[in-house]
């Protein structure tokens, strides 16, 4: 976007908009009907860095169930730069997106160095810190110093939007320079005279008016208080405004998670000593711990049986001889034990959970055919070769790994679908006991 372009896109929004008004109208309502969330009852920069570390991709409704308890374990960048990167990730189990629990970890180590333990109050050395970008900064800026710093997230980008009935798609570069734009205009001119909070105020009641009035799909303008300003509801436009590009369909995919014990692998200790892995810090969930998982190991299809890909086999014999130091011989996976759904970014995902076979288990049904057995199929055999050819096979599976009993599985930061597993094994070691 060329210097004129972008200049006459901000201009435009200040032409045609007089938000004096508006704004009185906006913080009247807010003032009536503004939530009450536990991070605005003393919105100091750090208490403000951690609730919108935590609203990125998080409800609201999520994150109020974490924020208290993880600012009585961390309650300042100090206590978070020292703390274990297990207990942050712990703490910060089922909120989902554990690099941003590791990035505001690694980025109070630099707060504490640089800044004495307290978060800067400019926009480029907070935007220096890791997970820390334009919006976060201004939010940071704007809740936690009252410094006149607009914000755009999804609720107040609907809301300008419509208030301006904005035809371009608002990701676009030309929607987001007017769209900035006009979220900085809402904010009054600094001056010694202007009200104590009024930014804090301002980009709260717009985030409010936007989550709770300007709803997605039926937005409430009977009651919106600004409705009068709304170049979108004046055309009748509301529900069509704003135009998005459709996403694209989630893609299926298949992953497997082993279940080991010691008795599998022939180890001494307590046979039913769980294997557990953690996740290298490069890969999904990195820092937690899990089941050896494997992913997108073969073609959506008949998830009982795993049987069309040998991908899984190549990947956990490698991962047992070679990261765990097992006995060399084939190792071969069961049937499936069960099943768990769940979304990661694009992708919608089966996940399979299978036990090694007992060398002396042998299935003679199709349904009960282990991914080895199946190996020995021409067609099944092709797709190994080409996905022994796959770069990702050689990715490390685990940082570290232990053996756990049951019982203790969750004492360890995991992720939703690990919690899951460890849930489902307690549970079945426990009817396998009776």
């Amino acid at each position: 976007m060329t210097k004129r372009t972008l200049e006459s896109a901000r201009d435009q929004a200040q032409r045609e908009w007089e938000l004096e008004p508006a704004r009185r109208a906006l913080l009247k309502w807010f003032d009536r009907y503004g939530r009450a969330l536990p991070w605005r009852d003393d919105p100091n920069p750090y208490r403000v860095w951690v609730s919108e570390i935590m609203l990125q991709q998080t409800t609201t409704q999520t994150v109020a169930g974490y924020f208290d308890r993880f600012l009585t374990q961390f309650p300042n960048a100090s206590a978070l730069a020292r703390a274990d990167e297990a207990d942050v990730l712990k703490a910060w189990q089922g909120l989902g997106y554990y690099r941003r629990a590791r990035a505001m970890r690694d980025a109070a180590k630099i707060v504490v160095e640089r800044y004495n333990g307290e978060l800067p109050g400019a926009r480029e050395e907070l935007e220096a810190l890791p997970g820390i970008g334009r919006y976060a900064a201004g939010a940071i800026l704007s809740f936690g110093f009252d410094r006149r710093a607009p914000i755009l997230e999804a609720n107040t980008t609907r809301l300008h939007a419509r208030l301006l009935a904005l035809e371009d798609d608002p990701t676009v570069a030309r929607a987001q320079a007017i769209l900035w734009r006009f979220a900085e205009a809402w904010l009054p001119r600094e001056s010694p005279r202007r009200a104590k909070g009024v930014y804090r105020r301002v980009n709260s009641a717009l985030t409010d008016l936007g989550r709770m009035v300007c709803a997605p799909n039926h937005p409430q303008c009977e009651t919106c208080p600004i409705a009068e300003y709304c170049r979108a509801y004046d055309a009748g436009r509301q529900y069509e405004l704003p135009r998005y590009k459709p996403k694209r369909a989630p893609t299926p995919r298949l992953d497997v998670a082993i279940w080991i014990t010691r008795a599998d692998l022939g180890v001494s200790g307590d046979p039913n000593d769980v294997l557990l892995v953690k996740r290298p810090k490069e890969a999904l969930w990195g820092g937690l711990w899990d089941l050896p998982r494997f992913v997108d190991v073969g073609a959506q299809g008949e998830a009982t049986a795993l049987g069309w890909s040998a991908k899984a086999l190549d990947q956990a014999q490698a991962f047992l001889e070679t990261e765990i130091g097992a006995a060399p011989r084939n190792y071969r996976l069961g049937p499936v034990i069960t099943t768990f759904k769940h979304a990661v970014t694009r992708f919608r995902v089966t996940l399979a959970l299978c036990r090694l076979a007992d060398s002396n288990w042998y299935a003679t049904g199709a349904s009960e055919r282990t991914l080895f057995d199946l190996n020995n199929n021409e067609r099944f055999d092709q797709i190994g070769r080409e996905d022994r050819s796959d770069k990702k096979t050689d990715a490390r599976v685990a940082e570290e790994w232990r053996w756990v009993k049951c019982e203790e599985l969750e004492k360890y930061p995991m992720s939703t679908t690990g919690r899951k597993l460890a849930e489902f094994i307690k549970r079945e070691t426990q009817v396998e006991k009776k």
